[in-house]
């Protein structure tokens, strides 16, 4: 049975800007579960200013946005994963982890060692994160999707400084978050190769139309 379709976002006539300029105005669009989109666009667009805005970090110019939970009454709370990894390095992999609430709920420690196990970190979970690569940093970040009970992930460039196998790794989490009925919005300059379909929402369409209602295709 195919399961019934939320709407988790609506974006309603956003604009953003960056001191005296626009990077763009009226966006419109819908975010629902068991969907992922795509920003793409050129360099200095917004993409990363429109995820940060969708989630609370930067305040728009114009218009608004609405989380929405399973019911009109309840708000979903995005799990946001920024182009930075947000790990600290003076704390050891699982301090990194433990010491970091996921919408204001910290994980048990028996769910924070199997998150280490799987993004491949167990030998490094007493390790400061500063001896660590960049893409087992990244890893370490992403760790926290796994500990995570959001029903949306927003994650700005988050394929950054994987390995293949590390890429590989992310795609199968996003389409076995997605087929569970979660709702993923996100950026990547990498080819983005998943079982899903993957929606596009093109920040530079926004140039050449008033209206971008049904710009998510």
């Amino acid at each position: 049975m195919k399961k019934t379709k939320n709407k988790v976002l609506s974006v309603n006539s956003l604009s953003i800007r960056r001191s005296e300029r626009w990077l763009f105005r009226n966006l419109n669009f819908e975010l629902q579960s068991g969907q992922i989109i795509q920003v793409v666009g050129h360099n200095g667009c917004g993409k990363t200013s429109l995820l940060r805005t969708l989630c609370g970090l930067l305040l728009p110019a114009e218009g608004d946005y609405i989380w929405q939970g399973e019911d009109e009454y309840t708000p979903a709370y995005p799990m946001f994963i920024g182009h930075l990894t947000a790990v600290k390095p003076e704390l050891s992999v699982f301090e990194n982890l433990s010491l970091h609430p996921l919408a204001e709920n910290f994980a048990s420690e028996e769910a924070i060692i199997k998150a280490i196990a799987e993004v491949n970190l167990g030998n490094y979970m007493d390790t400061p994160a500063r001896y660590l690569s960049a893409g087992q940093t990244r890893r370490v970040g992403l760790a926290r999707l796994l500990l995570s009970t959001s029903s949306c992930w927003v994650l700005d460039e988050p394929f950054t400084a994987l390995d293949v196998q590390g890429c590989r790794w992310l795609e199968g989490k996003i389409d076995e978050f997605i087929n569970q009925g979660g709702a993923v919005l996100l950026t990547s300059h990498q080819p983005v190769t998943l079982r899903n379909s993957l929606d596009i929402l093109d920040l530079d369409d926004l140039n050449s139309s008033k209206s971008n209602k049904d710009k998510v295709a």
